[in-house]
């Protein structure tokens, strides 16, 4: 591996939710080692740099997502999920190794150069309380971009060497030069786990618990700096991590302590936030929203999502098709499952009273709504046979191979992609790398797993697994929700139940095909289906359920594959099981 040396610097300005500019939108400057080692800002933008990384990342997670049975790309076939994967190959993940320990060393080029050299950030006397206040976030910032570095490394490489002995990756704490790099050895899954917890034990010192407040009363912590990294950003990943070193591919034994202590990091976050609230309401174009615990923000003047999500006929390249499995993984309108002798679904209607989380997510045959299934905010799709949606039907060579279309987020964009020859949305577009949503479902999955209780809240512990999910649920309409109810009854049920939600919730995140590899079911899950619908003379439709890809994984698929190249010009390294 070979590790950038050249340090580039990003000019650093103030974030800002409207009007300013943001730290992650300024033009990268080339300047000298010499001059940014003296500019108290200049030196900064090391850390500013890497938030660039971790920012609008919808692609890279929707190749991720192409790995499950959630969807598929509209244009090509997905050939590592059917068998066709080995430790030579490029994969969506593959990046990650080079751009972790570029990141590390680049963190760690501000800690020694930087912050340890006392070098403030504004120069002047007056404004020494103030560049106190700079010095001290930047330094709880570069130790949580590490530990965010090191666990996207854990969760991506993590895994068992041929002797069984449970690995994570190598540990740096310091500048090393390129042949050092070489000489490596992965450190354990523990000791990796602990070196995360360290670095995100320094970031909550010197973190603000949240930004909030006008930069008057609150300099430097404001809410002008949303999107940097938070005090409750590191207790969100730190419940996140524990999740992942409890779950069943890191934790053969099933060591329940584990699940406990992942489920007193979820609730320390909750507690932190004020308790269980209510979730907001499903908004990706919202920037204030609490819910969002570590959100990214882009700039406004970017169309990539209006013009490869939506569907032909609202002049899109419909790039992104959930899959019939996704679909009917949406319960009816009471919150059912559509299998349920209970359920209202209808297989001549499947679309018709179904969760209201679906007609937020998906572009189906007849939508005409962005939010609900009775507005008309555009023309009904037409993704039968021969419809106006369907594969070639507006444009030639484009179209879904499912039926479906991704809405998910493009939810209320006012925005015509047809517009003019170059057309740009100035509404923003907000990345979300941890939610308390995501904090509700890890906390619920501790609970179960840990002490195998749903109704009653565990001793130590405020809430139980089912008042919990409840706040999801309720957040989708179900607010009298008969069916967890019965769930609750049944532990085991109510797993089922929690998985379904997650999948829902995540979807097109990315975080389930690392879901069906941590809990050891990706090796189970079946082909990837679409549907094939036919408009019939009195203007029905008839629905017949397709595979359009297989899904082929092995037991091995529970874990990935170290890079290639990085075991060629190391052999220290050991790669995981079943790759060798």
């Amino acid at each position: 591996m070979k590790l950038t040396k050249n340090i580039l610097i990003i000019s650093v300005l103030m974030l800002s939710i409207t009007g300013c500019e943001s730290f992650l939108e300024d033009t990268i400057q080339y300047t000298s080692e010499e001059e940014v080692l003296t500019s108290g800002q200049r030196s900064r933008g090391l850390i500013d740099d890497i938030y660039t990384d971790y920012s609008f990342r919808y692609f890279t997670d929707f190749s991720v997502e192409y790995l499950t049975d959630n969807g598929v790309l509209n244009s090509s076939a997905t050939n590592f999920a059917n068998n066709n994967w080995g430790p030579a190959e490029s994969h969506p993940n593959n990046y990650i190794w080079q751009q972790s320990y570029n990141n590390i060393r680049q963190i760690y080029q501000y800690i020694e150069e930087v912050h340890n050299t006392g070098l403030p950030y504004l120069p002047s006397e007056a404004s020494a309380s103030l560049s106190d206040i700079i010095v001290s976030r930047y330094y709880g910032e570069a130790h949580f971009l590490k530990a965010w570095a090191e666990w996207e490394l854990l969760k991506t490489y993590g895994g068992p060497a041929a002797d069984g002995t449970m690995l994570g990756f190598p540990i740096v704490n310091e500048v090393l030069e390129n042949e050092e790099y070489a000489l490596l050895s992965r450190n354990t899954y523990d000791e990796c786990v602990d070196q995360i917890m360290a670095d995100l034990a320094v970031a909550i010192d010197h973190l603000p618990l949240i930004y909030s407040g006008a930069d008057k009363d609150n300099p430097g912590t404001s809410d002008l700096e949303t999107g940097r990294a938070s005090g409750l950003a590191a207790y969100a990943l730190k419940a996140k991590v524990a999740l992942f070193a409890a779950s069943p591919a890191f934790n053969p034994t099933n060591d329940v302590t584990k699940w406990q202590l992942a489920a007193e990091y979820a609730q320390e976050v909750i507690q932190l936030n004020g308790g269980l609230k209510s979730l907001q309401s499903i908004n990706n174009s919202r920037e204030d929203n609490p819910d969002h615990i570590w959100r990214l923000r882009n700039s406004r003047n970017n169309n990539s999502l209006e013009n490869r999500l939506y569907p032909p006929t609202l002049y899109g390249q419909g790039e992104v098709n959930p899959s019939q499995n996704l679909v009917d993984a949406f319960p009816d309108a009471n919150g059912f499952p559509i299998t349920d002798a209970s359920s209202t679904y209808d297989a001549t209607a499947p679309y018709a009273s179904r969760d209201s989380r679906f007609y937020k997510f998906i572009f189906y045959n007849g939508d005409q709504c962005f939010t609900s299934e009775n507005c008309t905010d555009f023309s009904p799709l037409e993704t039968y046979q021969g419809g106006l949606d369907n594969f070639g039907g507006f444009i030639a060579n484009e179209g879904t191979r499912t039926g479906y279309y991704l809405k998910k987020y493009l939810s209320n964009l006012n925005f015509d992609p047809s517009a003019n020859n170059n057309p740009l949305t100035t509404l923003p577009k907000v990345y979300v790398q941890l939610g308390l949503t995501e904090v509700y479902l890890n906390y619920v999955e501790a609970v179960i797993e840990g002490y195998g209780e749903v109704e009653t809240a565990p001793a130590g512990l405020n809430y139980s697994a089912k008042e919990v999910l409840a706040q999801i649920r309720k957040r989708a309409g179900l607010s009298n929700d008969p069916y967890l109810n019965t769930a609750a009854t049944d532990v085991n049920v109510f797993k089922d139940l929690l998985k379904s939600e997650r999948r829902l919730e995540l979807s097109f995140t990315g975080e389930r095909f690392h879901d069906l590899r941590r809990w050891k079911e990706i090796d189970k899950i079946e082909d990837l289906k679409g549907v094939k619908i036919i408009k019939n003379t009195d203007d029905s439709f008839s629905y017949q359920e397709i595979t359009v890809e297989q899904r082929g994984y092995q037991n091995k698929n529970y874990y990935l594959p170290l890079p290639y190249a990085e075991l060629i010009l190391n052999s220290n390294l050991k790669q995981n099981q079943g790759w060798e």
